[in-house]
C-alpha cells in the first residue's frame, strides 16, 4: 500500500476479455456463488484474526501491532510503525462487508483506535523496563484516512447504492454519536493539516497533496541511550499519489456527512494529480461501442499513466504503473465531482478550461490502462502490491461506472484471478454475544505487499470482490463512451 506498486507472485498476462454481454459481477453469473462463498469466508477469517488486551477495563482489538527488528519504510525500531493503518482498514472492510456495527470485533476495534491513536501532541512514553510504544498519535496520513473511511462506514450501513444516495440527498446520511462526530472532525482537521508535511530538508513548500509524514524512531548515543520520536522528511518528496488518493477518498466519504472541505484543497488534489501524469504517450484507439459503424474515425487518446513521485530515482516510484494510474483517475474523479457541488468552483471548473483538462487526462489514463492492462499483476511496477492494483482498479471503474477498460469486462477477470488465490483454513470466529464458533475461512497473501501482508491483501482481496467504492461518486460529466 506503500508504493502501491514487481514482487514474486503469478503473472496476470494480457488477456481480452468479451466486447458485449452481462458484467459478471451481478448475481445472475455462473460464478457469483464463489464470489459470496469467498466474501462470507474472508469475513469470517478477518473477524477472528485481532489479537486482543484490555486496559482499565476497556477491551481493544487490533490488526497491526506488529513486533519485528526493523521498521517498514526504513530504520531501525522495535514495531511496526503504522499500527492504525491495518486496524482501520481492517474495520472498513468489515463493514463494507455489511458486519453488524455492534459486533464486538468491530467495537473494540474502535475502542483501540479511539483510546491509543488520537490526534495529539503527546509523544509515546518509557516504562523503565526498555522499550513502549502507545502510539497516542496516529502518525501519518494514511493511519487518519483509514479511520476516517472507518468511521464513515460505521454509519453508511446502507445496503443499496440507491438508498445510500438518498441518504445523502436529504440529509438523513448523519454520524449520530456527538462523540463520534467531533472524533471524525478532529480527524479530518489532522489529516488537512497534514497536507505536504514536513517541508525540511530543501523539499518544496507547496503543499498540494499528502505522503507518510510519519513520526520516526531514533537510538540516543551515550549511556543510558533511549528511544524519541521524531517527525523527518521522508526521502525524495513529502506527497505522493498513493497516500493523496487515499485522502481524497477519506475527505469526500467525511463530505457526505456533512463534514466542510475548504474547496481550494480540491482544486490542490487536482493540481497535484495532474502534474503527476506522464506529458505525453502513444496514440491509442478508444473503445467505443457507440462510434462503431459511422463513417467518421474512431477517437483516439494519448495513453499516459501516473506515477507514485514524480521525478524519484528509486525503482519505480517516477515510472507509470496500473495502481498509480487507477489512483490517479480516481483522483480526478472525485475532487471533480466535490468541485462540480461548489457554486464558486464549478463556474471556475468551466471557465478556466480545468473541467476540460480533466477530462483529457482521464481519458489519457484509461487509455494506459488498456495498453497496459493486467488482470493481476501490478502492470509496469517493481514492486508487486497485486491486489491492492485490483482494488485500485475497482475503486476507479466503479465511480466512473464502467464495465470496461477497453474491451475486457475488468470486475470477472480480477475475481478470477483473486478466487483462484483463495487460502482456506478453519477459524474460531467471535460470536455477536459470547464466544466463539469454528467456521471455514479463507485468505489471501500473496507476498508482494508489506506487513501485515495477509490482512492487507484479505482486505483489499473483500473490498474488490464486494465492490465496495460503487456508486460513491453520483453523476459527472461524461467522459468516456461505454
Amino acid at each position: 500500500m506503500a508504493r502501491g506498486d514487481e514482487a514474486p507472485g503469478p503473472e496476470g498476462g494480457k488477456e481480452e476479455g468479451k466486447e458485449e454481454g452481462e458484467d459478471l459481477g451481478d448475481k445472475e453469473v455462473p460464478f457469483h456463488e464463489q464470489v459470496n462463498k469467498a466474501l462470507t469466508e474472508g469475513v469470517n477469517w478477518l473477524l477472528a484474526r485481532p489479537d486482543y488486551f484490555t486496559e482499565r477495563d476497556t477491551e481493544f482489538a487490533h490488526f497491526g501491532l506488529i513486533k519485528g527488528e526493523r521498521l517498514y519504510g526504513g530504520g531501525d525500531g522495535p514495531q511496526y510503525r503504522h499500527p492504525a493503518g491495518p486496524t482501520a482498514l481492517a474495520l472498513y472492510t468489515l463493514l463494507k462487508c455489511e458486519v453488524d456495527p455492534d459486533h464486538p470485533v468491530i467495537q473494540k476495534g474502535f475502542n483501540w483506535l479511539r483510546e491509543t491513536h488520537t490526534i495529539t501532541e503527546r509523544w509515546d512514553g518509557q516504562d523503565g523496563q526498555g522499550f513502549t510504544w502507545h502510539h497516542t498519535q496516529a502518525g501519518s496520513a494514511y493511519e487518519v484516512s483509514a479511520m476516517i473511511l472507518a468511521l464513515t462506514a460505521k454509519y453508511d450501513q446502507h445496503k443499496k447504492t440507491s438508498a445510500s444516495k438518498s441518504a445523502v440527498s436529504k440529509g438523513k446520511l448523519k454520524i449520530r454519536d456527538p462523540k463520534d462526530r467531533e472524533w471524525m472532525q478532529e480527524l479530518v482537521d489532522g489529516l488537512v493539516a497534514r497536507r505536504g508535511m514536513p517541508t525540511e530538508g530543501g523539499l518544496p513548500k507547496e503543499r498540494l497533496g499528502w505522503r507518510y509524514n510519519a513520526p520516526v524512531l531514533t537510538l540516543g548515543g551515550g549511556r543510558g541511550a533511549r528511544w524519541t520520536r521524531s517527525t523527518n522528511a521522508p526521502p525524495h518528496a513529502n506527497q505522493d499519489l498513493s497516500s493523496t488518493q487515499l485522502a481524497a477518498l477519506a475527505l469526500y466519504s467525511a463530505q457526505r456527512f456533512g463534514i466542510k472541505v475548504d474547496p481550494q484543497v480540491w482544486l490542490d488534489i487536482v493540481a497535484f494529480t495532474l502534474d503527476h501524469q506522464e506529458p505525453d504517450g502513444p496514440e491509442h484507439e478508444r473503445h467505443n461501442p457507440g462510434y462503431q459503424g459511422h463513417d467518421y474515425g474512431p477517437i483516439k487518446d494519448r495513453a499516459r499513466g501516473f506515477v507514485y513521485i514524480k521525478g524519484s530515482p528509486d525503482g519505480t516510484e517516477g515510472v507509470a504503473t496500473g495502481s498509480m494510474t487507477a489512483c490517479g483517475l480516481a483522483n480526478l474523479l472525485i475532487a471533480r465531482e466535490a468541485l462540480a457541488k461548489d457554486n464558486r468552483t464549478r463556474k471556475h471548473l468551466v471557465d478556466s478550461g480545468l473541467l476540460k483538462q480533466i477530462d483529457t487526462s482521464l481519458n489519457d489514463g484509461l487509455a494506459w490502462l488498456d495498453r497496459n492492462w493486467s488482470s493481476f499483476t501490478n502492470p509496469a511496477s517493481r514492486y508487486g502490491y497485486h491486489i491492492y492494483y485490483l482494488y485500485c482498479v475497482e475503486r476507479t471503474m466503479d465511480i466512473l461506472g464502467k464495465r470496461l477498460v477497453g474491451k475486457r469486462l475488468w470486475y470477472p477477470l480480477g475475481a478470477q484471478e483473486i478466487l483462484a488465490r483463495q487460502r482456506p483454513v478453519t477459524v474460531k470466529v467471535p460470536l455477536e454475544r459470547k464466544g466463539t464458533e469454528e467456521r471455514p475461512g479463507v485468505f489471501w497473501m500473496t507476498d508482494s505487499t508489506h506487513e501485515p501482508k495477509d490482512v492487507l491483501d484479505t482486505c483489499f482481496a473483500l473490498l474488490y470482490l464486494k465492490r465496495a467504492t460503487h456508486g460513491l461518486v453520483p453523476g459527472g460529466p461524461v467522459v468516456t463512451g461505454d
